[in-house]
């Protein structure tokens, strides 16, 4: 097996044997053949006072090749080595893989390695970590030389000790700025004190401020060894150390110009999750994980760095989390190997904020705190949406859309990709498929629908003079440019490009709002732009250039690929020496991107802004949205993240394939963006790559139905995959799944709320409700949605039941049956649920002491949000429940009329409804005019005990007020219901309930009523049913108004 693909300097002799034999090969091992020149010895004591030279080179090595060794170089005119150990410095062969430095070829043996003086260990790994790897002398670090308290923390400055020269010069003095930012957050960041470094800008993500003071309460203890400067970070409330830089084994502290390392320790089974994007388990391996943050255009390999980079991981120990965000934009590698976590990166500083949590979800609030919290969607865009590259033609489109009219499919969102543009150029119509005119009138339709247009537009501007964007883009000067100053060129669809500079946030950002408002005058109000190949991708490697005249579109995928295998030898030159692992294979840095010496009108260079496009993008495309319409929230979505573009996009996993494994991938897809602060992720639904299969296809709608962000979507090679397609298979089962989504909607929509104030993911995985059960750690195959459902989905092909793991020790319900799946106190915690393929609907489960509200689906959110609302509620051991709701209008910005609503039972008896604010849920309600509805008719309860005997008659109960206002009381009994209201309301019911004995205030049933397990007034339409083998209760036909507090009291006798 081979590790390395760059060819050996020079061929190779045995340098090994004696000294005769390398007085005999002519020249000493250190010294290159065609050396002539005597060069003075290089100032470094432990060089200068060497005695006898000990070879630390090989046959052809350079200078280069002799630090990258960590070695001394002098030429001589004497047969003894040029490049040679240093003095008192103790070489050895790492065991750590994540110390090894590569110094082979493709195709080494074990010979010719220690030919070369290297090290051979040829185990295999997952990490590329090299067969053939330099022998390496122990790292010194620094010492702190000085400490100077602050308001609110210390700053210490650090001097070299004896260097590290791993793969560069040592930065001789650092500083190091601890600051005590809040009581949960910690940050420590590492720089150069004698001159300015890159850091990430604050334009793309701002920096955060100390809120307490150095002596204030906190959940941390921040405590650092001088010689070498190692520092740790520990929670106070348990003890545990959450960073500890003291790594046995690893370098201290590494800080070169293009390198710069660090460790930690985390325990040897540790269970961390992040380091993203890639397409992977949930849970990384803690002792053989490599994870690369660069961002590349890659059809999702497992595995490999793709769209996105999120240098961000939260780790579970002991039931407790924490949480580590390394704030860096440039190319990394974060290795995990046993009881250590590694940090690699090739520019910028070490910039880490620790989060002590100490649960889960107050880490990723913690972390949202500083990176953004996540924006919140407009509630259309929680809907259906319907895409694939290839509708040919305006014809096609418009017949999908009446398609999923006719067969009854709820749709929100209709896509449309580059098939829309002329010769694919940005901003344009191809007037002959896609008449401007026909796109203006179906936006037009979708609209009186209540749905929306989304028109995929990348950043690649042609380069075309004529053509408006590229002529006002040149005159603006809007475009990256070359260290000579020309727009640098790269090449997507439309032939020779442009890319838009969009870390100029004054030019591009105008010139960028100016091209998105003009497709809003165009086409219609109603159209949201989806923002792609935005890492950015190129065609090419790095520069790209084409003889000859114009720049031609191209026409297929085919074209694409023969300029995205251009041999690597054409990429651009880089003085970078280590490697990160891109592509899986150390692949040059601009593979598929552009340029990395590229440059922006702030003068960085995008080496060290690279992985910012895609997120500077979204909040340009953001930016511009709310200024074309300030009242109207932005719809926008982003191949290409960094941490805090949750604020202004949502995110899809990229090019995924039609295959079960890229299904079950999709949900550590969504649960990883969910920690990253972009809770509104989703997959392509069937599969983008490739030909989707029926099953395959059923089975994803069902669970896609459930992603936060829900499309259909393939590419234009693939056959079609709508639901419709398989009209006795996947028609009627997505129908099912789509009439679920959408009957939750309250529930989405209240999720996303959370999300936003609080960065809660919408999806979360077992640990965080339950993180003392350790078989939830370990768990991507099922996931929570909200605090309350447990998703069990099938992933198999052929399978007919699903083994669902039920985590904690509480009793689980069938959302839809109502029937208990898992009782309370089970030892064996694993239930077969029904999953054949004609099952109507994907497992779900609602944990005991939740309640979820539903709504009556229609085909589309705003249909849905019409009509009143349900409680579904879970009763936990002692009768408890709570729930929550949030409305307001579901488009604008900014809004005070809002209902935050939230109910709670208590001891099996009582729900009451509060909304907090009275005022504003009656203004919001007037406001809506009958868009949302106002009303809760039904009540589930599951849980009831029915094991006593029913008293024979129903003890009365007072009637209980809540401001001036009474409502209703229900009583329950074994088997028979007891409804008990105000007198004015008895004296209206009394000829409705002609079976009710009125008791002053309260109605009872007559003794002959006492065994009737259900009933309904045909007057009222109040009716209850009781199921005594489910232990659960039905009340319809209630008329309990959504935006006022009330309560219903019932007892069991």
């Amino acid at each position: 097996m081979t590790k390395r693909t760059t060819a050996p300097r020079a061929p190779l002799v045995l340098l090994a044997a004696t000294a005769l034999a390398i007085l005999a090969a002519g020249a000493p091992s250190g010294i290159p053949s065609n050396s002539s020149q005597i060069a003075p010895l290089a100032v470094d004591d432990m060089c200068s006072n060497v005695q006898t030279r000990k070879d630390c080179g090989y046959l052809g090595v350079d200078k280069d090749g002799c630090d990258q060794r960590q070695c001394c170089w002098a030429e001589s005119k004497d047969p003894i080595p040029w490049c040679f150990q240093k003095e008192n410095k103790e070489y050895a062969c790492s065991t750590d893989m994540a110390a090894r430095r590569d110094r082979g070829f493709l195709g080494i043996t074990d010979q010719q390695c220690r030919e070369r003086n290297c090290c051979w260990d040829s185990t295999p790994n997952k990490l590329n970590a090299p067969y053939c790897f330099i022998q390496q002398h122990a790292c010194q670090g620094y010492q702190v030389k000085a400490a100077q308290g602050t308001a609110n923390g210390v700053n210490l400055d650090l001097e070299l000790l004896g260097g590290c020269a791993r793969f560069g010069k040592d930065i001789a003095r650092l500083t190091v700025n601890v600051d005590f930012e809040t009581e949960s957050r910690i940050r420590v960041k590492i720089t150069d004190k004698d001159k300015q470094r890159y850091e990430v800008p604050k334009e793309a993500l701002p920096s955060t401020e100390s809120t307490i003071r150095r002596g204030e309460k906190r959940g941390y203890e921040f405590k650092y060894a001088k010689n070498p400067f190692t520092f740790s970070i520990k929670r106070i409330s348990d003890g545990e150390v959450l960073f500890d830089s003291a790594v046995a084994g690893m370098d201290s502290l590494v800080f070169e110009d293009e390198y710069l390392e660090i460790s930690s320790v985390v325990p040897a089974d540790a269970n961390i999750y992040g380091l993203g994007e890639v397409v992977s388990s949930f849970r990384r391996d803690p002792g053989n994980t490599r994870r690369t943050m660069w961002a590349r255009d890659a059809p999702t390999p497992v595995d490999q760095n793709l769209y996105g980079s999120h240098p961000f991981h939260l780790e579970m120990r002991k039931g407790a989390a924490h949480g580590v965000f390394l704030r860096n934009s440039n190319g990394m590698d974060v290795i995990l190997t046993p009881k250590k976590v590694t940090y690699k990166t090739i520019g910028g500083i070490l910039d880490f904020t620790v989060f002590v949590g100490p649960k889960p979800e107050e880490v990723i609030n913690q972390y949202t705190e500083v990176i953004g919290r996540p924006h919140m969607p407009p509630a259309w865009a929680l809907g259906w949406h319907q895409s694939r590259y290839g509708y040919k033609t305006i014809d096609a489109v418009e017949a999908t859309v009446q398609r999923y009219k006719k067969e009854g499919l709820p749709l929100d969102g209709m896509w449309i990709d580059i098939d829309y543009m002329d010769r694919f150029r940005d901003f344009t119509y191809d007037e002959a498929r896609f008449p401007q005119s026909r796109m203006k009138a179906l936006a037009a339709n979708l609209a009186s629908s209540n749905q929306s247009m989304v028109l995929i537009i990348d950043p690649g501007i042609p380069i075309a003079p004529g053509y408006e964007p590229y002529d006002s883009g040149m005159r603006d000067g809007v475009f990256i440019k070359t260290l000579q100053g020309q727009p640098i060129e790269g090449r997507v669809w439309p032939g020779q490009t442009y890319f838009p500079d969009f870390m100029n946030t004054k030019e591009t950002w105008a010139y960028w709002e100016r091209q998105l408002k003009k497709t809003r005058d165009d086409i219609g109000a109603n159209v949201y732009p989806w923002i792609d190949m935005n890492e950015p991708s190129n065609f090419c490697n790095g520069p790209c250039t084409k003889d000859g005249a114009s720049a031609s579109a191209l026409d297929d995928a085919s074209e694409k690929q023969k300029f995205a295998k251009r041999d690597v030898a054409a990429s651009a030159s880089t003085s970078i020496k280590y490697s990160i692992n891109n592509a899986g294979r150390q692949a040059p840095l601009d593979e598929k991107t552009l340029a990395t010496n590229a440059v922006s009108k702030n003068g960085m260079l995008l080496t060290d802004t690279h992985n910012l496009y895609g997120h500077m993008e979204s909040a340009a495309t953001h930016d511009a949205l709310l200024n074309i319409d300030p009242n109207t929230r932005p719809f926008i979505l982003t191949r290409s993240s960094f941490p805090g573009t949750g604020a202004y996009a949502a995110h899809w996993t990229g090019d995924n394939w039609s295959q079960w494994e890229h299904l079950k991938y999709s949900i550590s897809g969504v649960l990883s963006f969910g920690l990253f602060g972009m809770p509104f992720t989703g997959s392509d639904i069937c599969g983008f790559n490739g030909n989707a299969q029926e099953e395959l296809c059923l089975r994803w709608h069902q669970l896609g139905a459930l992603y936060p962000f829900a499309r259909n979507h393939n590419d234009i090679k693939g056959s079609d995959q709508e639901p419709y397609v398989w009209p006795n298979t996947v028609l009627p089962a997505a129908k099912k799944a789509l009439e679920i989504r959408y009957s939750l909607m309250p529930y989405f929509y209240s999720l996303f709320e959370q999300a936003h104030k609080t960065g809660k993911p919408v999806w979360q995985p077992l640990f965080f409700q339950y993180p003392q059960d350790a078989q939830a750690l370990k768990i991507d195959s099922q996931f929570l949605l909200g605090d309350g459902i447990l998703v069990s989905p099938s992933l198999t092909a052929g399978e007919v039941q699903v083994k669902a793991y039920f985590p904690g020790n509480g009793r689980w319900f069938d959302l839809w049956t109502h029937e208990v799946v898992m009782e309370a106190g089970a030892s064996n915690r694993y239930a077969s649920l029904k999953a054949n393929a004609q099952s109507d609907s994907i497992p779900m489960s609602l944990a005991g002491g939740h309640m979820v509200p539903i709504q009556k689906p229609g085909l589309t959110v705003a249909e849905t949000r019409a009509n009143p609302v349900s409680l579904v509620i879970a009763l936990d051991g002692s009768g408890a429940a709570k729930g929550e709701m949030f409305v307001d209008d579901g488009k604008s910005v900014k809004t005070d009329n809002q209902a935050h609503i939230t109910f709670a039972m208590t001891a099996g008896q009582k729900l009451v409804s509060n909304v907090t604010s009275a005022v504003q849920a009656q203004q919001l309600k007037a406001g809506l005019g009958g868009k949302h509805g106002d009303r809760i008719e039904k009540i589930v309860v599951m849980g009831l005990n029915f094991g006593k005997a029913a008293s024979a008659e129903p003890k009365n109960v007072k009637v209980s007020k809540r401001g001036d206002k009474v409502r209703d009381i229900v009583h329950v009994s074994k088997g028979h219901v007891t409804v008990s209201t105000t007198a004015a309301a008895a004296a209206a019911k009394v000829s409705k309930f002609s079976s009710l004995n009125i008791n002053g205030v309260e109605m009872a049933f007559g003794a002959s009523n006492l065994d009737r397990s259900k009933g309904q007034d045909p007057a009222s339409g109040l009716a209850w049913e009781v199921n005594q083998e489910k232990g659960s209760l039905t009340l319809t036909g209630l008329q309990m108004n959504l935006f006022e507090s009330w309560f219903i009291n019932w007892k069991m006798e």
